[in-house]
């Protein structure tokens, strides 16, 4: 009952009430969108560039035509964005990506 009346009370004073469990959960899921944010921003401009392919579905193969390098680098490339994700796999690092809704820097022309 006092949790109620807790409640009430901040939704009269115009405050947003949630359940504590709701709250913690979403404070958790901002912590890791943060965590996630921070890790694309230290990526370097190649290395975004291959996430952003990634997020296409080309493969290693297609992306290093594409930017015209070799695949080996491309691997390279791959591997440094999965650490500094702290992934395991192209797949966590592409669902990451989408999470944040990363898009590439358009370009005026």
């Amino acid at each position: 009952l006092q949790l109620i009346a807790e409640a009430v009370g901040e939704i009269l004073e115009g405050e947003v009430w949630l359940p504590a469990e709701l709250a913690e959960a979403i404070g958790e899921a901002d912590e890791e969108e943060t965590r996630f944010a921070e890790a694309i921003a230290s990526l370097t401009p190649q290395q975004f560039r291959v996430l952003n392919m990634l997020t296409e579905g080309l493969l290693n193969k297609q992306i290093a035509y594409e930017l015209n390098v070799s695949e080996a680098t491309i691997k390279a490339h791959v591997t440094a964005i999965l650490r500094k994700l702290g992934v395991h796999s192209r797949t966590q690092a592409v669902i990451a990506a989408q999470k944040l809704e990363v898009e590439p820097p358009k370009v005026e022309s």
